[in-house]
């Protein structure tokens, strides 16, 4: 027969291992929590951290309300055209609604090209000639000398009908002022003369000297 000391020492030794082995799954258990939630979890809270992200863009050109836009991580460029409202002559067709944007991007909405008038027929020369056959008199045709020299009206810029770009090359005109006499032009109506363009917001006489021998208001 074992002696109450022996019994004791058994019972302790039970319990040690007992504990060992609790020890033991419960470490597992944390294993198993750790491998198989937590990272679950922390994608969770990763996908929703993008998500509060946003990204900020600068829209200008054929739209209402040119500026700054706020927008989501995954926003497209459709998204930015509707906080920022295309004006009716905005050319659409020239770019991509489903554009995914970039953070500090900027985007110029294009104008529809205005159509350009078609030069008139001068019949002026014709009938003059076919009135010298009908009296029996030869007609003497006199040439037209500024049809045959180049028109330097063709270097001009139209500011009546050119987009931003074409502003844009004039001397002292960058993209800000560009949009500034379109917005004025799209307001007030068609410049009557060059010196019109003083009017717009930005423009003195200075800066309307270094391009005034380079515009005009004519076709």
């Amino acid at each position: 027969m074992m002696s109450n000391s022996e019994d004791y020492g058994v019972i302790l030794l039970e319990r040690k291992i007992r504990y060992f082995w609790w020890g033991v799954l419960g470490l597992l258990i944390v294993a198993a929590v750790w491998k198989f939630i937590l990272p679950h979890n922390s994608a969770i809270m990763v996908e929703k951290a993008v998500e509060n992200r946003e990204i900020i863009v600068y829209v200008s050109g054929a739209v209402e309300k040119p500026g700054l836009v706020h927008l989501p991580v995954n926003a497209r460029l459709h998204d930015a055209l509707q906080q920022v409202s295309p004006l009716p002559e905005a050319n659409i067709d020239q770019i991509n609604p489903a554009e995914k944007l970039k953070d500090g991007q900027k985007i110029i909405v294009p104008y529809k090209p205005v159509p350009q008038p078609q030069p008139q027929p001068q019949p002026a020369l014709a009938a003059a000639g076919s009135q010298g056959e009908s009296q029996g008199q030869t007609a003497i045709v006199t040439p037209n000398l500024d049809a045959a020299a180049p028109s330097r009206s063709s270097n001009l810029i139209n500011i009546n009908t050119a987009d931003a770009a074409e502003l844009d090359k004039l001397p002292g005109i960058g993209p800000a002022l560009a949009e500034r006499i379109i917005q004025y032009r799209m307001e007030h109506g068609l410049f009557l003369q060059p010196e019109d363009l003083k009017k717009v917001s930005g423009i003195g006489n200075k800066t309307y000297a270094k391009m005034a021998d380079m515009v005009t208001v004519g076709p």
